[in-house]
């Protein structure tokens, strides 16, 4: 019996095919193509160098990774709305490894908003690691944008990213449930809330050993932003410092052994102590505002706010 040809057969019938490895520049001459050349379970290789976006991984769950890691292959968007975009239902095994990510775009439009310049997921639970995300700009979420999604991202450091609303560095949209392990979260801004991170409704988000250092906020909320009891933020053996002007906003699960940096985050006037000017300004915000005078973030200035002055009254640590 030709076994051989009782095995070709076999998987021919099963759709099962050798998961084949895909050299690029020398067996395609771009990423995408490597991509589109690619079945789910094959691995793309990319060399280094500078490599155009968009990068799209058209529903398959395949391993896009670099040989000499992101300190040596690039990923730029250009023009393109996000440099990476991953949305037609991959899994963990969609893997995105090794790469800086860089884009210049402004976003992908979804709901009316411009998200993720560097990395765009929705409907997608991909897997990213030893990644860099950086020096991208869009509405929400100007580095990493999450809808609907439950990706794992491990050892990625999302730098000078910055938004004009909200999430800088990421921004987690609706019903995502994402798992951050040992991610940097450094020098990135936003003009209105989450310098660093900022949740929208109904996703919980799971952060291990990640660090958010030098974040800024416009209003509130310098690394994290969680403005809505319906999402949570479950954080364990981190380390939140120089986060401006608060490093959480909302309520958040401390599950132990992170490291908390003193912040004086009720300083409404920011002049180094909480006195009776930052009583006035509270009482002069009072009633709707989305503004630094709601400290509690709920988009009123009312009774609680004022209380968090009055409890923490004296000069800052």
């Amino acid at each position: 019996m030709n076994f051989g040809l009782v095995t070709a057969a076999f998987l021919a019938a099963s759709g099962t095919a050798w998961a084949t490895t895909i050299a690029v520049p020398s067996d395609q001459p771009t990423i995408q193509a490597g991509i589109d050349t690619a079945a789910s379970g094959d691995t793309v290789e990319v060399g280094p160098g500078t490599w155009a976006g968009w990068i799209n991984f058209r529903g398959k769950d395949i391993v896009v990774q670099s040989t000499d890691g992101p300190e040596h292959t690039m990923i730029r968007g250009g023009t393109a709305p996000s440099a990476v975009a991953i949305f037609s239902g991959e899994t963990e095994s969609a893997v995105l490894s090794g790469f800086t990510i860089i884009g210049s775009g402004g976003g992908t439009i979804h709901e009316g908003v411009a998200s993720g310049a560097g990395l765009f997921i929705l409907n997608s639970s991909p897997t990213i690691e030893n990644c860099i995300i950086r020096d991208c700009t869009a509405m929400m979420g100007g580095g990493v944008s999450i809808w609907e999604g439950n990706p794992v991202l491990r050892d990625v450091i999302i730098r000078d990213n910055w938004a004009s609303i909200d999430g800088g560095g990421m921004r987690i949209h609706h019903y995502s449930y994402p798992v951050l392990e040992g991610c940097e979260f450094l020098n990135n801004g936003a003009e209105v809330y989450g310098g660093a991170l900022a949740y929208g409704n109904d996703s919980d988000g799971i952060h291990t050993s990640c660090i958010f250092d030098g974040n800024t906020a416009g209003i509130r909320g310098g690394g994290i932003s969680k403005t809505c009891d319906c999402s949570d933020a479950r954080i364990s053996g981190s380390t939140l410092c120089n986060n401006f002007p608060d490093h959480v906003l909302g309520t958040w699960d401390d599950l132990g052994d992170n490291t908390i940096c003193a912040i004086c985050s009720n300083d409404v006037t920011a002049d180094g102590v909480i006195d009776v000017d930052d009583i006035l300004a509270i009482i002069g915000a009072w009633g709707g505002c989305v503004c630094v005078e709601d400290i509690n973030g709920d988009s009123t200035v009312a009774v609680d706010d004022l209380l968090a002055v009055l409890g923490s009254y004296g000069p800052c640590p």
